[in-house]
């Protein structure tokens, strides 16, 4: 009796072991998902308007960082490639990039960043940022 006690909380107490990696390896990717789509607004932010204009309407931009942290696809459109420690953190991460026009001199980009974690699970980070040719009205900023 005392033994099926004890395989039943060692099964137990594993099993919590687990589960806690799991969600602390989703924190951390949640985080640094967050770090690069902050890092993708603040380095078009710095860019002139015609780098805004330059994204075609309605069209999603994409990257991979491969499982050894280097880019393995569009890099013309991401400032990503630039910070190779984030990239190293980013491993096995998709970023996309679609650009909308609200009007003729207002865009909205919207960035998602989407992984498999350790678990098997996909999870997908988003934000959105919004970008006029001559700044923005107080509402629309961050």
């Amino acid at each position: 009796m005392a033994m099926t006690v004890l395989v039943v909380s060692f099964t137990a107490v594993i099993q919590a072991v687990t589960i806690g990696a799991d969600m602390i390896d989703t924190a951390r990717k949640q985080q640094i998902a967050q770090q690069i789509i902050e890092n993708e607004i603040n380095g078009l932010r710095l860019q002139p308007w015609t780098s805004v204009t330059n994204l075609v309407n309605n069209t999603t931009y994409t990257t991979a960082v491969n499982a050894t942290g280097t880019a393995i696809s569009d890099t013309t459109h991401f400032t990503l490639g630039d910070n190779t420690n984030l990239m190293m953190q980013a491993k096995e991460f998709i970023l996309t990039e679609t650009a909308t026009d609200i009007r003729p001199d207002f865009r909205q980009i919207s960035y998602s960043i989407t992984w498999t974690g350790s678990g098997g699970r996909t999870h997908i980070r988003a934000g959105l940022a919004y970008f006029g040719k001559n700044g923005l009205n107080l509402s629309y900023q961050k």
